[in-house]
């Protein structure tokens, strides 16, 4: 009876993996020549202020109010954990290793989807105008984190809540929407079946406007002791950590965008992916023996820095933080021994300058 009842409102944003392969690695075909600069994805909201407010993907279908018994935070917290269960199944299907529990990945999470649900709104950008990287960073992540989004909501309020079957039917069925989307469409897929995955966070929450859930993929490869979550302009910092066995560093990069801004309900029903800033914005590069290589940008060429390195995975150097107000990201990019090309983010942190 439920699922005829049920009417549901879901937004596919698209999400963009934020593999280095994608923004960084470039090739060389020599010690001094530039790469070419290839576009990239927006880093800032993306909206149409004289847009309609019905978001692009959105499915517009009423959700009814009914006197069932509603759902608890024990029960929520559980579903999170089924919601797990249904990723674990997915990657299993497609032969993949399973994820395990992030919490800190899932706390990351956790005020976003609650103003989702009570403010009715989707994307992965928050009123405050944080992403997730951001907000990642703000609640001690040390890896890095690919953010998928879903909703269920009632658009004009008053929603009453779920019982614990009928909030695990939703998620079931956000899942299989997800893991079932179609190229090139299937930024939610590709996360969920993201072979460089480790670990995954759930937040969900149950708000006056429905439900809204975050799951939040992490790479777990390296052991970084923390950077400043706050930084003065132009000031130094010193990056240290171990590499898992198995893997060595490509590079390590430092690119900023502006600080965020405050954003409306309905900027945010009108926002699609997210990404990293433009590789435009990159101010430090660095390498193994980069001594001598450079990527040009807007701003001129920034020469590759060294990065120490010993046989354990032990690393250290020394990173110049952008010089004016801004979102500072510091990524450290990977690849295993014995695939070179395989390149992902191993950790990011984002510094507000």
């Amino acid at each position: 009876m439920f699922k005829r009842l049920l009417w549901i409102i879901t937004l596919s944003m698209l999400i963009l993996n934020l593999g280095c392969n994608k923004i960084w690695s470039l090739p060389f075909t020599n010690d001094t020549a530039p790469p070419q600069s290839q576009p990239q994805p927006q880093s800032q909201p993306q909206y149409e202020p004289n847009a309609a407010k019905t978001s692009q993907g959105l499915i517009g279908l009423p959700l009814p109010l009914s006197t069932f018994s509603k759902a608890s935070p024990a029960d929520i917290s559980e579903i999170e954990r089924v919601v797990v269960d249904l990723i674990n199944e997915d990657r299993r299907k497609a032969g993949l290793l399973m994820v395990t529990w992030d919490e800190t990945a899932a706390n990351s999470a956790r005020q976003h989807v609650l103003e989702e649900a009570n403010s009715g709104y989707i994307s992965h950008w928050g009123m405050d105008g944080e992403k997730p990287q951001h907000r990642y960073t703000l609640a001690g992540g040390l890896d890095v984190v690919d953010e998928n989004e879903s909703v269920t909501l009632w658009l004009e309020g008053g929603f009453k809540g779920v019982s614990k079957d009928q909030l695990k039917t939703i998620v079931t069925e956000h899942q299989t929407a997800m893991v079932t989307e179609q190229p090139p469409n299937d930024g939610h897929r590709k996360n969920i079946l993201d072979s460089h995955h480790t670990g995954v966070g759930v937040a969900l929450a149950v708000g006056k406007y429905g439900v809204a859930m975050a799951q939040e993929f992490t790479n777990n490869y390296s052991v970084i002791a923390p950077p400043p979550q706050t930084a003065t302009p132009g000031s130094t910092i010193t990056l240290k950590g171990t590499i898992n066995k198995g893997y060595r560093i490509q590079g390590i990069y430092g690119v900023w965008e502006p600080l965020p801004k405050p954003l409306t309900r309905e900027q945010l029903m009108q926002t699609h992916s997210y990404s990293d800033p433009s590789w435009e914005n990159l101010h430090f590069f660095a390498k193994p023996q980069g001594k001598g290589y450079y990527i040009t940008t807007p701003s001129g060429n920034v020469s590759a820095q060294n990065i120490s390195v010993d046989n354990q995975g032990n690393f250290s150097v020394s990173i110049p933080l952008v010089k004016s107000h801004a979102l500072d990201y510091i990524t450290v990019e990977i690849a295993p021994n014995n695939k070179p090309k395989d390149t992902f983010y191993a950790a990011q942190f984002v510094i507000k300058l």
